[in-house]
């Protein structure tokens, strides 16, 4: 079976309804999508950095429990691990604040040296765009994609980091132009490039990148291009938290390609009836996290499709 490696920040999310802290979990958009993943049965290492305190320890156990790898972690004691508070709106929507200890200084992470054919990189987010990250994480992934890796690449791009566009833009294009499959929401895309239509989004990445797009715009439904547009429409529902959506449609893309044994050669060959298997999965994961504060696939959910 394929490995799934997972490249991101490690967090302790508080939650806020009304001003009123109602939950504590650990998070981290990559940490999500790998909690999901080792549910669902997929061979998953995170690989990211943990504070040596009570919160990393919670963490860490937390991810051992979903059956994730954690070989890949590093450990820093000269900071506390990361907190992220998410203000949640009246459409469970989050705003969030995040307490980041390590800023400005040297990241604790080491990539793994044992990627092989066939396996998947899932990146993203700010760590993905990070100074002070940039070089190791673009050799990592250069050699992982020469080594015959699969790479996904999420921007999940925050309106906080707004004003820092002109200075990690080019790190965005470098890492969506490397990816074989970006899956970006409409929110990115209007912030990043004011793309405000899946097509035109899909026109502005294929001026420099070759990847696959898998476009969300939450309830107005999910499009994919492989060239071609498919559009496919999502079910209402009344959702308690979107906190961890757009990371369990990360899992279930990941997921899709590890349970059809999909190569980078296979994308462009992918039938209709592949891209609404597809589809199904991220429909009904992302939906199934959206109904619970939990960021990650229910335990009961994730053991009807375990591999």
């Amino acid at each position: 079976m394929s490995r799934v490696y997972t490249i991101g920040d490690s967090v302790l999310d508080v939650f806020f309804e009304n001003e009123n802290p109602i939950e504590a979990k650990p998070g981290g958009s990559f940490l999500n999508s790998s909690v999901s993943l080792g549910r669902l049965g997929v061979q998953v290492s995170f690989i990211s950095e943990l504070g040596v305190d009570r919160v990393g320890d919670q963490i860490k156990k937390f991810l051992q429990d979903n059956k994730v790898d954690t070989s890949h972690i590093s450990y820093f004691s000269d900071t506390s691990t990361n907190l992220a508070l998410a203000y949640l709106d009246e459409n469970r929507n989050a705003d969030y604040s995040f307490y980041k200890t390590r800023k400005g200084l040297e990241s604790k992470i080491t990539f793994p040296t044992d990627v092989k054919l066939g396996d998947i990189i899932l990146f993203g987010s700010f760590l993905a765009i990070k100074k002070e990250f940039r070089a190791s994480l673009l050799a990592f992934l250069q050699e992982s994609k020469q080594k015959g890796a699969l790479l996904i690449y999420d921007p999940n791009f925050r309106a906080q980091h707004l004003s820092m566009l002109a200075e990690v833009l080019p790190y965005i294009k470098e890492n969506m132009a490397l990816a074989d499959i970006v899956k970006a929401s409409n929110e990115d895309f209007e912030l990043i490039c004011n793309c405000k239509e899946g097509d035109k989004a899909f026109k502005w990445l294929s001026e420099f990148s070759k990847a696959n797009l898998v476009y969300t715009a939450n309830k107005f439904g999910l499009s994919i291009f492989n060239p071609e547009c498919h559009f496919y429409s999502v079910p209402s529902i009344n959702p308690v938290s979107t906190v961890g959506a757009g990371d369990t449609v990360n899992a279930a893309i990941a997921y899709f390609i590890v349970r059809n044994g999909i190569r980078r050669s296979n994308l462009a060959s992918l039938t209709d009836v592949d891209l609404e298997d597809l589809v199904k999965f991220a429909i009904e994961f992302s939906q199934e996290v959206c109904m619970i504060y939990d960021n990650f696939l229910p335990p009961s959910i994730a053991s009807k499709y375990r591999l």
